[in-house]
């Protein structure tokens, strides 16, 4: 008797082990001139603000794990602000008064 073609393998699973979660803390919020975005993990490597109809607003590259955003030249509103780190991407939301 012979046995061919036979193979044993295990399947890569879908998930990851090594998530590691974006703390950032942006403050005060909401604010009237100016937020300050830390955050516990990584360098912030850029900032981008938009408002709700998808303008850049505001971009900054600080490479340090505390920076200000100034929005004394901006409208009171709602904005998204896209943080980057080595570490990934995370989205908030900042209200200017």
């Amino acid at each position: 008797i012979y046995v061919d073609n036979i193979y044993f393998w295990k399947a890569a699973s879908l998930g990851t082990n090594d998530v590691e979660v974006l703390n950032f803390k942006a403050f005060p919020n909401p604010s009237q001139n100016s937020w300050t975005i830390k955050t516990d993990n990584a360098d912030i490597t850029s900032i981008k603000v938009f408002d709700l109809q998808g303008k850049n607003v505001f971009s900054s590259t600080p490479n340090t794990n505390t920076t200000v955003i100034d929005g004394s030249h901006l409208k009171g509103g709602f904005y998204f602000a896209q943080i980057k780190t080595i570490s990934g991407v995370q989205v908030i939301k900042l209200i200017k008064e």
